[in-house]
């Protein structure tokens, strides 16, 4: 069975890729529809749509995601190939900069500051002399030769964050 990678967010997308290109994570491009995550948050996407007809088999969709609130549509040309019960949640909440913040050892002083995580690494968090800025560039540069710090990173995360029970960590894909 393929799965559908399905990220909430280009730095998601970008996450996952690392993780992919490193071979760090329990799937590779070859078990993955079109052999590479998707930056969408729904199955109508006509090239999805496509790509899943395609394959016109049953598969496994991994959603990444800080917010994971909305719901996804199975469409009625879909519901022979895309059932719920092959439908995983994997998130990142509050949002994605935590992983940054944990990386930089912030994480205490982030949780007695009243801002987001995005506001909090906005004004804490300098590589090479740049500040973080939000940009998938930021985010591969801070990452792309450093994945071992990444995967700890989501590891660190899993222990200190508590989810729903219908959704699963990033670090639960790692080897």
């Amino acid at each position: 069975m393929k799965i559908l990678v399905m990220c909430e967010g280009a730095n998601e997308e970008k996450i996952i890729e690392m993780l992919l290109d490193s071979n760090k994570l329990k799937f590779t491009r070859d078990d993955l529809i079109g052999r590479k995550p998707y930056n969408v948050r729904q199955l109508n996407n006509p090239f999805i749509k496509s790509e899943l007809k395609r394959y016109n088999r049953c598969v496994t969709i991994y959603r990444i995601g800080d917010k994971q609130s909305d719901k996804l549509t199975i469409p009625k040309d879909l519901k022979n190939i895309v059932f719920k019960e092959n439908i995983y949640k994997y998130c990142t909440k509050p949002e994605l900069e935590v992983l940054l913040i944990i990386n930089e050892k912030m994480y205490s002083k982030y949780q007695k500051s009243k801002n987001s995580p995005k506001e909090f690494a906005k004004g804490n968090i300098i590589y090479n002399r740049r500040h973080f800025d939000q940009s998938t560039d930021f985010l591969n540069d801070y990452y792309i030769n450093r994945i071992d710090n990444l995967v700890n990173n989501l590891i660190e995360y899993k222990k200190l964050k508590k989810h729903d029970k219908d959704e699963l960590y990033v670090a639960d894909l790692l080897k």
